[in-house]
């Protein structure tokens, strides 16, 4: 079986891992960046099927980020998920606006954020909170 890709930007070091290791569970083949340019090489590179993306990123926004690739006619099916330890409604609406397909907010469960990739790996592009 081929692992699917994902690309996961975080500048946390320790989110990147515990991310990594529970995507690597669920048969992902992970690429990590601590910033929002090294992770947009990576996307373009690796052409990803789902992006996992902190809002608050060093160089790049995260919203942003998630715009560029949207927008990118050759990435615009890569299922994103926005996280954010800052939780704003506006983050919330941000993300909607750059077309992510799910925003979670960070500290959170990882047996919910397990859940949270299968339903938006196996789903159509919606919104989840």
């Amino acid at each position: 079986m081929i692992n699917k890709k994902v690309v996961v930007v975080d500048d946390d070091k320790k989110t990147i891992i515990v991310l990594g290791e529970t995507l690597a569970r669920l048969g992902y083949q992970v690429y990590s960046a601590d910033e929002g340019k090294k992770a947009l090489e990576l996307v373009k590179k690796e052409k990803p099927e789902l992006f996992i993306c902190d809002l608050l990123l060093p160089g790049i926004h995260g919203l942003e980020l998630c715009h560029m690739i949207k927008n990118d006619p050759t990435l615009e099916n890569v299922k994103i998920i926005a996280i954010s330890a800052v939780y704003k409604e506006s983050n919330y609406k941000l993300a909607l606006d750059c077309r992510a397909d799910a925003f979670i907010e960070k500290p959170f469960d990882i047996d919910d954020f397990e859940i949270l990739v299968k339903k938006i790996s196996d789903a159509e592009p919606t919104l989840e909170m």
